[in-house]
């Protein structure tokens, strides 16, 4: 470039960095600010930004950061896609991203439509997890005015203040830069977590979903860090500073497939090493999840030859059953096995979405199903992605009068909690909480509410009926020192039941009561007779339900059933003696 098409005007010149080439210059700001002009625009360039001039082009400002420098090097990558035309992109996501200890630190470049039918310079995020400490720049080196605004349950919206204003259909386009406590990540709406722990493996996620979006994610990964898995195609992996860093590519389609998921051990950070990735990594894979997934893929390359299948004996069948209506277009078997009610427009379109999927998913595992669990039961598959071993989808198979039905899907649960040490549950026990519990459910029935399942019995109350009980997982809720966790023991599902069991052993006939604490309504037995209830919504109480008890010599069987509104379930229960 001629020294002629760029004048460089010092304002307030403490510290400048300039790289001159034949095309371009960049000139980087650590104090003070200069003004940069060139043919088309002039520019301020304050401290902590860095400005790329080219003759001809207006000048692109961004944040002195090696992120930013990251994102756009890869959105070189994106503009390759969009010069060869094969994709419809409508918007472009691209995300660098690094952990430490105490924090994670992220840029990301972001080109997003204008859907409003007016110009306007607001772009909207209408529900999202916290964003953390964002900093977001327009393409001039402007700082933008972020507003955050809480929608209760870890939502919020986001709106940023933009100083020109974006023709309908076309793009806001910015760059942000986020900072975020590692002992505080941001979490998706309804409080799914996007980074957590699942035996010796930690996971990250991230789900920008929008459709048609091309997206580039660069994680920079701890020192230590052993990559395991993802459930998307890895483009390139190298070292930044001596750390492993992996990018991965997505294009989500117009169905919005936006799920990204790594898999890592972490040997700095809880001492793991290669000889604790998991069996199924290794060919240790369940004979019976092994024969599943063979079925699964046998009874699929049947379906995609035009075979028909109608049958849905079981909860696999079910799923074939629902997958081989909407890749053959048969809507109205669609409808038929979906347990919900569908309008034929609903119909058509979630059969169009689940032949997208049918071509996406493998089958991972699956518990054993109880051969008659009663109307109402509600038992997962779970699924991955086709070349990659992460739960990424949970499929929720309902039985009712001897056939399974699909209800929808939804994203596989995190697992990240603290469960009490044995000191711990020894000194709940002293104070008479009682420990040592056993799950079964969730029960749901098409169109009820919470309130209304409760007075509707469901596999636990009643005979004949295969009945699996489960552990729980158990957790501490403040003030208590144990809780069950009924939602991560068992699939989480909004507007339903679960039952939870245990035993009270008394050394001889005496009189008690329990103290009890539930999220939400709850009805509880003791040795089959009904002895409390109390339909409500709630949360865990500050005071418990107080029922008066005989306690039998011997072993007393405590039974809850808990309703589920929205959110997450948990009980807690205190035995308290005279």
């Amino acid at each position: 470039m001629k020294a002629k098409s760029i004048i460089l005007c010092a304002v307030v010149l403490l510290v400048v960095q300039t790289i001159a080439s034949a095309q371009k210059t960049e000139v980087t700001v650590r104090q003070g600010k200069v003004r940069a002009e060139t043919q088309t625009a002039t520019v301020n360039i304050d401290a902590g930004q860095k400005a790329v001039l080219k003759k001809g082009v207006n000048p692109l400002v961004t944040v002195d950061s090696p992120l930013v420098h990251d994102a756009l090097e890869l959105y070189k990558l994106v503009e390759e896609e969009k010069e060869h035309g094969e994709l419809k992109i409508d918007s472009v996501f691209v995300v660098v991203g690094k952990a430490d200890e105490d924090d994670v630190v992220a840029a990301i470049y972001w080109e997003v439509p204008n859907p409003m039918p007016k110009a306007t310079n607001i772009m909207t995020i209408p529900y999202s997890s916290t964003l953390g400490d964002i900093r977001v720049y327009d393409l001039s080196g402007n700082l933008c005015k972020v507003k955050e605004k809480s929608l209760g349950d870890f939502a919020f919206s986001f709106s940023i203040h933009f100083s020109e204003q974006v023709q309908p259909g076309e793009h806001f386009k910015f760059i942000a830069v986020t900072s975020l406590d590692a002992i505080d990540l941001p979490v998706f709406p309804g409080g799914v977590q996007i980074a957590w722990k699942e035996g010796p493996l930690a996971y990250f996620r991230t789900s920008p979903g929008y459709p048609n979006a091309l997206q580039y994610f660069r994680f920079i990964l701890p020192e230590s860090a052993i990559l395991v898995d993802t459930n998307r195609e890895i483009v390139a992996t190298d070292t930044v500073d001596g750390r492993p860093a992996v990018t991965i590519r997505n294009y989500t389609g117009p169905y919005s497939d936006a799920m990204c998921i790594i898999a890592l051990l972490d040997p700095a950070e809880d001492g793991t090493t290669l000889a604790d990735i998991p069996g199924k990594y290794r060919g240790l894979r369940s004979k019976r999840d092994k024969e599943n997934s063979e079925m699964y893929q046998r009874e699929m390359h049947k379906i995609r030859a035009g075979i028909k299948y109608t049958n849905r004996s079981t909860p696999l069948a079910g799923l074939l059953t629902i997958f081989a209506s909407a890749m053959n277009g048969d809507t109205d078997m669609y409808d038929t096995v979906a347990y919900e009610d569908l309008s034929p427009d609903q119909a058509r379109k979630y059969a169009e979405n689940s032949k997208y999927w049918a071509d996406q998913l493998d089958i991972l595992s699956t518990p054993q199903w109880p051969r008659n669990p009663g109307n109402g039961y509600v038992h997962p598959i779970y699924l991955c992605r086709k070349s990659s071993l992460i739960a990424e989808i949970i499929q929720r198979m309902v039985y009712e009068d001897g056939k399974w039905y699909a209800h929808g899907s939804t994203s596989q649960q995190t697992v990240d909690y603290e469960t009490p040490t044995s000191e711990d549950f020894a000194a709940a026990k002293r104070k008479g909480y009682l420990c040592d519990w056993q799950v079964a459910g969730p029960y749901i029935q098409k169109g009820k509410e919470a309130r209304e399942l409760f007075d509707i019995p469901f596999g636990p109350e009643l005979d004949d009926v295969d009945v699996t009980w489960l552990p729980t997982t158990i957790v501490s809720h403040d003030p208590h020192p144990v809780a069950v966790n009924i939602d991560k023991s068992i699939l989480h599902f909004n507007h339903s039941v679960a039952y939870v069991r245990t035993e009270i052993v008394s050394d001889r006939q005496k009189a008690a009561h329990l103290e009890i604490y539930t999220d939400d309504g709850v009805k509880a037995w003791l040795n089959d007779k009904l002895i409390h209830e109390n339909n409500v919504s709630r949360g865990i109480p500050e005071q418990p339900d107080t029922v008066n008890v005989t306690l039998k010599q011997g072993v007393n069987n405590l039974m809850l059933k808990v309703t589920e509104d929205i959110w997450g379930s948990r009980a807690i229960v205190r035995l308290v003696e005279p």
